[in-house]
């Protein structure tokens, strides 16, 4: 369909004339010329019903910071392992932290040994076929596609003195682009040896030679994995202990009180294509098999879900969850809440979306991962508030925290991870079901 010029002289007098008439839009024009748009937008009512305090709140053992980096999964799911740590051993030191180094080293390892494969199944594509190209295109990141569970009960964790962070951590896009280079390069010898006849157990030696050489990239940048350490410290009553000879599984098995098998992912899917009740796991590619890494999620209505967390948090333990943080909410502030921003009023036209189609016109997506540490309850048991342990510091928003207005999570909260035995008991009966591709 070929369709004609319509940004005309007729077109652009029409815009003229409506802007010409249009008074509150120069208002907000003028408003603009000498302030941001989130002053400008801002809904300033909304500090007097979002005070900091919570009917159930856990204490933070300090904020992390996870820099410009994309690894707030990692800060996320190692928030609530030393929150573990510090409740199993009483630990004195409040502002104890467990290597976000450590588990980044594997993920990138893990991430580099998934792209290999995938070159290696798909060497009879060619390079234009979207499961190579799209892998080409974007080797590795630090995004948290896959599990910190399967990782952490893989490799273990350690606490953050025995692998602390190099000058690259706060922001690895360094990493990401050698390790980028590498990739491809490997990507182009392993489809060369296919097309020149080698056997499957020869692509799997040269897979594994250069994992090695994957290897010792990621030790220049992040520094060398300890296999085993000493742990030393003291509990609240001021005794000293020491633990020689830990294995990173060891300490993680013992003291950070996370069976991965014991944790479920659910999220939030509205639409008549992902019915409640469902399972469902991220192919690879279109068309993949389900992996190890699919990582499987259980479809429910948001409010089994907020039943599901705020279970969790009464057994004083937080929940990860993923969202999409960049609507409606004020790192500055600390404030996250559906009308935290008027546009609508200020621009004069249509924007909001909701859901099934925010989520079907990817008007809402899953961008950043953080933990709830608390909620406020209403005298009916229903959440009011939630308090939201973010990664970027403690100066960021209310002292490393958002107040989360209830009304943000339905339109913004794409999922959460919480222990098997806080599901609804109407759900534990859909964790069997056969997962479906996304």
């Amino acid at each position: 369909m070929k369709f004609p010029d319509i940004i005309n002289d007729a077109l652009l007098s029409r815009c003229a004339e409506q802007w010409k008439n249009d008074s509150a839009g120069h208002r907000a024009a003028s408003t603009l010329a000498h302030c941001s748009l989130h002053d400008a937008v801002l809904n300033h009512s909304l500090k007097g019903r979002l005070p900091f305090e919570f009917s159930i709140d856990l204490a933070p053992q300090g904020i992390t910071d996870q820099g410009t980096s994309l690894r707030c999964w990692a800060f996320s799911f190692l928030n609530l392992a030393r929150w573990n740590v510090v409740q199993a051993l009483d630990l004195q030191q409040r502002d104890f932290e467990l290597s976000q180094c450590y588990i980044y080293f594997y993920d990138q390892m893990e991430k580099c040994r998934q792209f290999l494969q995938r070159m290696i199944r798909c060497a009879d594509r060619p390079l234009t076929d979207p499961a190579v190209s799209s892998a080409l295109r974007d080797p590795i990141s630090d995004y948290g596609y896959l599990s910190f569970l399967a990782l952490a009960g893989k490799y273990g964790v350690v606490p953050k003195y025995v692998m602390p962070d190099t000058y690259c951590l706060p922001d690895t896009r360094p990493v990401t682009r050698i390790l980028s280079m590498k990739l491809r390069w490997c990507a182009r010898e392993l489809r060369a040896m296919h097309a020149a006849g080698h056997s499957a157990g020869q692509l799997e030696q040269a897979m594994k030679d250069m994992l090695c050489d994957i290897y010792r990239i990621l030790c220049r940048f992040l520094g060398e994995p300890p296999r085993s350490f000493t742990f030393e410290y003291r509990d609240t009553a001021g005794r000293f202990h020491r633990m020689d000879n830990l294995t990173p599984l060891e300490f993680f098995r013992r003291f950070c009180g996370i069976d991965p098998d014991d944790f479920v992912e659910l999220s939030y899917m509205p639409g008549e294509q992902t019915p409640f009740g469902e399972r469902y796991y991220r192919p690879e590619y279109p068309g993949a098999p389900m992996t190890e890494e699919s990582r499987p999620t259980l479809n429910l209505c948001i409010d089994d879900i907020k039943a599901a967390v705020i279970s969790q948090l009464r057994s004083g333990e937080q929940v990860t969850f993923g969202s999409d943080v960049a609507k409606f909410s004020s790192k500055t502030l600390g404030y996250m809440a559906a009308d935290l921003f008027l546009y609508e009023d200020f621009f004069g036209t249509p924007l909001m979306m909701h859901t099934p189609d925010s989520r079907d016109y990817r008007w809402t997506a899953g961008t950043h991962i953080m933990c709830f540490d608390g909620v406020n309850l209403r005298a009916d048991g229903t959440p009011e508030r939630w308090k939201v342990q973010n990664s970027y510091g403690p100066d960021m928003g209310i002292e490393g925290h958002y107040v989360m207005d209830d009304s943000w999570f339905e339109p913004y909260v794409v999922s959460a991870t919480v222990r098997r035995r806080h599901l609804p008991a109407h759900a534990q009966a859909w964790l069997e079901r056969e997962p479906r591709p996304l």
